[in-house]
C-alpha cells in the first residue's frame, strides 16, 4: 500500500485531497498544527489516517514522522488575504522555512516524489491573459505586505525544484487559481460575500467590482492535483490549476441574489495595496492530461452558499 504524507492536511485543500487519496486506498499521514481551524476536518476521517500534530517550522516535530513515506504533498502554509496584511512575517516564515524544512526532512526518508502547492499570486501583475506557466514570476512591490504570500510561494517553488534535483526525487508544482468551496474558511471573497448575504450585513465590496478572477471549485482542483502527480511523464513540471471561466467580482452579486432570493445593494470601496485587477489562467497544458473543470461558478456558489448558510444558522 502506498504511504503518503500530507502537510497541512487539516486545511481546506489538504483535507479534500486526503478524502480523495483515501478513496484510492492510500495509507495517509497528516502533519499539521491546526493553525486555521484546529483538527475538526481530520476527525471526519476517524481512524483512517495517522495525525501527527506539529509545526513545519519546528525541525524536531519533523522527526515525529515516519521515514517510510513514498510521496509527500506539501500544502502546509499560511493563506488568506487577511493574513498577508496582518502577519506578513509569519506568512513568510511558515511558507518559506516550512518548505525548506520539508525538503531537508525528505532527504533523509524513502520518499521519491513531492507535490508543492503554489499559487496564481506568483505572477504578480501578469501581462499575458490567459496567463501561461511561462509567464515571469514577479514581486510588484516589496513594500506591500500583500506580496508576502506571493514571494513565499516563489521561494517555495525555487526551494522545491532545486532540492528535488539535488536529492534525486521527482517534483510536481501546481499554481492554484482561486480555489473555493464549502468550509474553505472565512478570509476569502466568496465566503465573505455569502456571510454578508446570510447575516444581512452591509454589503461592502473592496475595489471597483471590475476586477476579474477565475474561481476553481475544490473538487476540480483536487482532480487536477491527482492528474499531475499520478502520471510519471508529467513529473518535474509546473501546472496551472484553475478554470478558464473568468468573471468580474461585481458579477458575483446577481448570481448571489438569485441564490439568496433577495436584492443585494453593494457599495464599493477603493482597495489600497490590492493585487492584480485581472486573473485568468491558461490551462491548456493540464487539459492535455484530460483535465476538465466540471463545476461552473453558479453551481459552485450555490453549493458553497448552502454550506455557509447552514453553518451560520448554528453559529
Amino acid at each position: 500500500m502506498k504511504r503518503v504524507l500530507v502537510t497541512g492536511g487539516s486545511g481546506f485543500i489538504g483535507s479534500n485531497l486526503v478524502k480523495k487519496l483515501l478513496e484510492k486506498k492510500y495509507e495517509i499521514v497528516i502533519f499539521d498544527n491546526g493553525f486555521r481551524k484546529g483538527f475538526g476536518k481530520v476527525e471526519e476521517f476517524n481512524d483512517k489516517v495517522t495525525l501527527v500534530k506539529g509545526d513545519v517550522l519546528n525541525i524536531h516535530d519533523w522527526k515525529k514522522l515516519p521515514n517510510d513515506i513514498d510521496q509527500v504533498f506539501h500544502l502546509a502554509a499560511i493563506n488568506g488575504t487577511k493574513y498577508f496584511y496582518d502577519i506578513p512575517d509569519k506568512v513568510l516564515e511558515a511558507n518559506v522555512i516550512g518548505t525548506f524544512n520539508c525538503l531537508k526532512w525528505i532527504s533523509n526518508t524513502n520518499a521519491k516524489k513531492i507535490f508543492f502547492a503554489s499559487s496564481s499570486e506568483v505572477y504578480g501583475f501578469p501581462e499575458i491573459f490567459p496567463t501561461p506557466e511561462t509567464e515571469a514570476l514577479k514581486i510588484p512591490d516589496p513594500h506591500n505586505e500583500r506580496f508576502s504570500y506571493s514571494s513565499s510561494k516563489i521561494m517555495g517553488e525555487v526551494i522545491t525544484i532545486n532540492f528535488a534535483k539535488k536529492i534525486g526525487i521527482d517534483f510536481s508544482i501546481a499554481r492554484f487559481h482561486n480555489v473555493y468551496g464549502p468550509d474553505m474558511g472565512f478570509e476569502h471573497v466568496i465566503p465573505e460575500f455569502i456571510r454578508k448575504c446570510v447575516r444581512g450585513e452591509k454589503f461592502m465590496v473592496q475595489g471597483s467590482g471590475d476586477e476579474t478572477r477565475s474561481f476553481c471549485f475544490i473538487s476540480d482542483a483536487i482532480d487536477g492535483v491527482l492528474l499531475i502527480t499520478d502520471k510519471k511523464q508529467m513529473q518535474n513540471q509546473i501546472f496551472n490549476i484553475g478554470t478558464s471561466e473568468e468573471i468580474r467580482i461585481g458579477d458575483l452579486i446577481p448570481i448571489l441574489e438569485k441564490i439568496h432570493g433577495s436584492k443585494i445593494s453593494p457599495t464599493y470601496k477603493p482597495f489600497v495595496k490590492a493585487g492584480t485587477k485581472r486573473r485568468i489562467p491558461d490551462i491548456s497544458k493540464i487539459k492535455k492530461l484530460g483535465y476538465s473543470p466540471k463545476i461552473l461558478i453558479e453551481e459552485g456558489l450555490r453549493i458553497s452558499y448552502d454550506w455557509y448558510k447552514n453553518y451560520y444558522s448554528k453559529n
